[in-house]
């Protein structure tokens, strides 16, 4: 999920945005076609594909993938089928439904809650239902223009979060808030790589000390968190061959412009397999698909047999020694 449509959508900011499309639209536009709030278009860039959702579907994606197969359809058909006749529906349209709630949140190393949220207090009234400072009235007190691309709830839904987690090695504000805290290891406790998009270069940390106390490595912490299927949807991906899925013009399924089509004019779908009971041995070995699809990214894919050709290899020579 895109972490600005994510916390602008659960934070209820929407609620309270005052800026029409309008406003910034391109003077060659024609208005008439570009109507609607700042929160419509997030929804239909989700419900097209061109954007990820989270949560997804109003229903639980492991009843979905259930109810498919105790129908004997494939999954991916089956939700496709319910979204067009609406017995399915995308959270985002609704996201003051109590299904449609994200219930649970992992922070991993951001101050989610101090300075790198930005809308603070709605992120406190809203999602933790704490105390806050906000003291403007939502479009529904002010009588503004509500969306129309999703549900209007006159009372706004405040405290969605059941539990707040983070991971860090700071007692930041977020870790103030949270229910649980996992202290990580700090630099030259654990062995690390560290790149971004900004930076040309692969930075290793070699482990100088034990982690303090509880502490343990992000790996460690992950790995001790631990046969079913549900269904994913994935947007469609940047410098793939999706992106001319609707090169010429723009065409709404949920509107009957079009068919839905996963992949070209809605999100791909994607049955995952939830191995719970395993999910230590998924985490610590390298998985199938390296072998079926190869590795890549940015739309480009490279045939990896050699490499896990060579890794097993090295594995069971490890073992047997």
């Amino acid at each position: 999920m895109n972490s600005t449509s994510f916390f602008y959508n659960h934070t209820s900011q929407w609620r309270y945005e005052k800026l029409k499309v309008n406003e910034i639209l391109s003077p060659t536009a024609d208005p008439a076609d570009w109507q609607g709030s700042l929160i419509d278009y997030n929804v239909r860039a989700e419900r097209m594909g061109w954007l990820p959702s989270a949560p997804q579907l109003q229903t639980n994606p492991l009843q979905v993938v259930k109810e498919a197969e105790k129908a004997k359809k494939d999954p991916i058909e089956y939700v496709v089928k319910a979204l067009k006749s609406g017995k399915l529906k995308m959270s985002c349209e609704d996201p003051d439904n109590p299904q449609n709630f994200p219930r649970n949140l992992f922070v991993w190393r951001s101050n989610l809650l101090g300075s790198s949220g930005k809308g603070h207090e709605y992120f406190l009234k809203y999602l933790l239902g704490t105390q806050h400072g906000v003291q403007g009235k939502d479009l529904g007190a002010e009588g503004g223009d509500k969306p129309s691309e999703v549900v209007w709830h006159e009372n706004a839904a405040e405290g969605k979060l059941d539990l707040l987690v983070t991971l860090d090695f700071r007692m930041s504000t977020t870790c103030l808030y949270s229910d649980i805290v996992l202290p990580t290891a700090t630099w030259y406790e654990k062995n690390d790589l560290n790149t971004s998009d900004m930076h040309p270069f692969i930075h290793p940390l070699s482990k100088a000390v034990d982690p303090a106390w509880e502490s343990r490595s992000d790996w460690d912490i992950y790995k001790g968190l631990g046969l079913e299927k549900d269904i994913v949807a994935v947007p469609t991906l940047h410098d793939t061959p999706g992106e001319l899925a609707q090169a010429l013009d723009v065409k709404d399924w949920k509107k009957k412009q079009c068919e839905p089509i996963p992949g070209k004019t809605m999100p791909n779908l994607v049955v995952v397999e939830r191995d719970y009971p395993n999910t230590y041995k998924m985490f610590t070995a390298l998985g199938p698909l390296m072998s079926k699809i190869g590795n890549g990214g940015k739309g480009i894919a490279w045939n990896t047999e050699t490499e896990v050709k060579f890794l097993g290899e090295l594995n069971q020579w490890s073992c047997c020694c």
